[in-house]
């Protein structure tokens, strides 16, 4: 779990010495998986998905658009927060609600389309 422009690169002999450290290590953010092998890729990916929160196929670890959660598995992280849901999480929110009739389901559809509200959002459960 490197933080920086480091990338560390270590040999193993076959690829259950990888999964034993996988399973041992105390954190479980990414991995990275470069393979052109479509036998290969699938074993991997199904035992990764049990240790980290981000699997990359041909392409390097990085940071995430914002958009996308950032989470972690063990002392990684916890949660599953993108800055959006971050923000969401620490404001305080207020539910809306009104009976599903023709009438108002037409109202909060203007309302959103327009973006007359500062709180109503996209977020409609009708």
């Amino acid at each position: 779990e490197q933080f920086g422009p480091v990338v560390p690169v270590v040999p193993y002999k076959d690829i259950e010495e990888v999964e034993d450290y996988v399973i041992n290590t105390h954190y479980g953010q990414q991995a990275a998986i470069f393979s052109e092998d479509a036998s290969e890729i699938p074993k991997l990916v199904d035992f990764l998905a049990h240790h980290v929160t981000r699997i990359n196929l041909n392409a390097q670890c990085q940071r995430g658009p914002d958009v996308m959660p950032f989470s972690g598995r063990k002392v990684s992280a916890s949660g599953t927060l993108s800055l959006h849901d971050a923000l969401r999480t620490m404001s305080i929110r207020v539910a809306v609600a009104c009976k599903s009739n023709e009438t108002n389901v037409k109202l909060f559809s203007d309302i959103l389309r327009e973006s007359k509200s500062n709180v109503l959002s996209s977020e409609l459960h009708i």
